[in-house]
């Protein structure tokens, strides 16, 4: 391949180095894998096709710089006897920076046509005996053709990972892949990847509450030095988990899964709107919490206990507990149970978020608020069934006075002769908000009940 007089010395150093560098390897007894698209390494039979959206995180637990809208990259990939096609749109605080779309032969994976679209640059190319096709840089408004001889056999960028999750992954496996990439939008450039180390790991799956067998594959570019990639592979479908791709700033990409439900349950929207309302049924009460710091004495705390009220415009949420909930309630508590929080840092930091609800769920829910200051609520039109209800609200607490023993003493003598010796002590009083969430099943037995309800 030729681009302006370069791209073909590039390929020629890329040629000779890698000669060099395996014939260095070769002399300590290792022989890495070659990647080409003529390689019988490459099996298109393992790619995991499907709609996928791989939402950025932040690697770095005391990273600060977490985006206020999560990045994303939405990939599609498709399969045809002759075809795979890889497309990926990547947003940044919601909005699209990227747009590409890959053809690739489906056995040898090499590539047959690519688009590209940024706020940089575009390029729309054909592969063949010639790369054919026009790249426009916003930059300096130029417009490069392409019209030129395809000397050597490449891949391209933005199939990488990808690629490496169809290769004959295991322990100790190493391999070179060259690339080609025209995403800087001025020239194309000719890469070397090393794929350095590969490890066979498990982990836990949120979404399905199981141990998963993966594959950890570090890769590292020859050229560049800096710029490397960490991809998590799942070591039976070859579904891409996680991709961790460094140059000069780390960007963390997990897969969500959207795709994959783990409760089993069909969920009815029509019976749980019939629930909600077109009963004749009623739950009411009030909202409140208690303060359970207050020092008081036991028999104190035999008699009452000290509520602080749900602000006036608390919102209060009832939702129907249907066969789907009731599983999904489940299903939550039996992954928080196997894959606990850690400690990092002092912090608690969660094994596993909780299972979102559907947006169907949520849209068969009931919101009210708290109506005043005693805390009051109710939800009407309500059938025979059972319910949980919630309230989250921020609670300020009472203002306490304790007194700890300091280990240190007054002593005092009178004019009579008389003394006494006092200890010390330390005096604190608090007062902070407190987040509060608090949860009740409540069950309607018959039409026209009026249950009420201590929301506490």
């Amino acid at each position: 391949m030729k681009i302006k007089g370069e791209s073909n010395q590039l390929i020629q150093k890329f040629l000779l180095a890698t000669i060099l560098f395996t014939t260095s390897l070769a002399s300590f007894g290792q022989k890495p894998d070659i990647i080409l698209p003529t390689s019988n390494s490459i099996n298109t039979e393992l790619l995991y096709t499907g709609n996928f959206v791989w939402e950025q995180k932040v690697s770095n637990l005391f990273n600060s710089g977490i985006p206020s809208i999560p990045n994303k990259r939405f990939v599609t990939i498709r399969k045809t006897a002759k075809e795979i096609t890889i497309e990926e749109r990547m947003t940044e605080n919601g909005k699209d920076v990227v747009r590409r779309k890959l053809v690739v032969n489906a056995k040898t994976f090499e590539p047959i046509n690519a688009t590209s679209e940024t706020d940089r640059f575009t390029y729309n190319l054909t592969f063949g005996t010639k790369i054919k096709g026009e790249l426009e840089n916003y930059a300096n408004g130029e417009k490069e053709k392409f019209d030129v001889p395809i000397e050597e056999k490449f891949f391209l960028g933005s199939s990488l990972e990808i690629l490496v999750s169809i290769l004959p992954l295991k322990e100790g496996y190493k391999a070179f892949i060259p690339q080609v990439t025209f995403d800087q939008g001025f020239r194309t450039k000719v890469m070397r990847w090393e794929l350095e180390k590969v490890q066979e790991l498990k982990i836990p799956s949120c979404k399905t509450g199981e141990i998963v067998d993966v594959f950890l594959v570090e890769l590292s570019n020859t050229l560049t030095l800096t710029e490397t990639y960490k991809i998590v592979i799942d070591k039976k479908s070859r579904r891409i988990i996680t991709v961790v791709h460094n140059n000069g700033s780390e960007k963390f990409y997990i897969d969500n899964q959207e795709d994959i439900d783990p409760i089993k349950a069909k969920f009815d929207a029509e019976e749980a709107k019939k629930m909600i309302s077109q009963g004749t049924a009623k739950i009411f009460g009030k909202a409140y919490t208690v303060d359970e710091k207050k020092p008081r004495s036991i028999l104190e705390s035999i008699r009452s206990r000290d509520k602080i009220i749900a602000p006036k415009g608390s919102v209060v949420m009832l939702i129907p507990n249907t066969a789907y909930f009731k599983e999904w309630v489940e299903f939550n508590l039996s992954v928080q149970k196997k894959f606990p929080g850690t400690i990092v840092g002092g912090d608690v930091i969660s094994g596993c978020s909780t299972y979102p609800l559907p947006l169907q769920v949520k849209e068969q829910t009931l919101l009210t608020e708290v109506t005043d200051h005693k805390g009051n609520f109710s939800f009407q039109n309500l059938k025979p069934g059972e319910y949980y209800v919630t309230v989250h609200f921020v609670a300020t607490k009472y203002t306490h006075t304790t007194r700890t023993p300091n280990g240190t003493y007054n002593i005092v003598i009178n004019p009579d002769g008389s003394g006494s010796a006092n200890q010390n002590v330390d005096v604190t009083q608090w007062g902070s908000p407190t987040n509060v969430l608090n949860t009740k099943l409540v069950i309607i037995k018959k039409e026209g009940e009026e249950v009420k309800v201590a929301l506490n």
